[in-house]
């Protein structure tokens, strides 16, 4: 195994559970939005869209708890590493903390499509 200074873990681990907690909140907020849509707009088509996007909520609310779960996992990882070889972690808990970081920003940029289709839904039928 390779191992690296544990400085290569930086705050990212913080800042990218607050971009989840972010993200989650503002998913409870837009299925706020939707449940009362769907009180006001009982045609099929309109709670058939509904369907979708609280299935794409659904899906993006799973994909916050995966990625929190991995983000602590590599960080109890980390800890425990550093501990044990003075300071040194594994270069694949580097790696894989930057590659948890790409899933956030590409869940980010999901969850903005996603938010964009839904503004269209919710003109349509608010």
């Amino acid at each position: 195994m390779s191992y690296t200074a544990a400085s290569h873990l930086t705050n990212k681990p913080r800042e990218l559970q607050h971009l989840l907690d972010f993200y989650f909140q503002e998913i409870q907020f837009l299925e706020k939005l939707l449940s009362e849509v769907v009180n006001k707009n009982t045609s099929q088509e309109a709670l058939s869209e509904a369907e979708h996007f609280q299935n794409q909520f659904l899906i993006q609310r799973k994909n916050i708890d995966e990625l929190r779960n991995r983000i602590l996992q590599n960080h109890h990882l980390a800890t425990d590493e550093a501990k044990i070889h003075a300071g040194r972690v594994d270069t694949r808990l580097v790696a894989d903390n930057e590659n948890i970081g790409e899933e956030v920003h590409q869940l980010e940029r999901i969850i903005a499509d996603l938010r964009a289709a839904y503004k269209k839904y919710l003109l349509n039928w608010m």
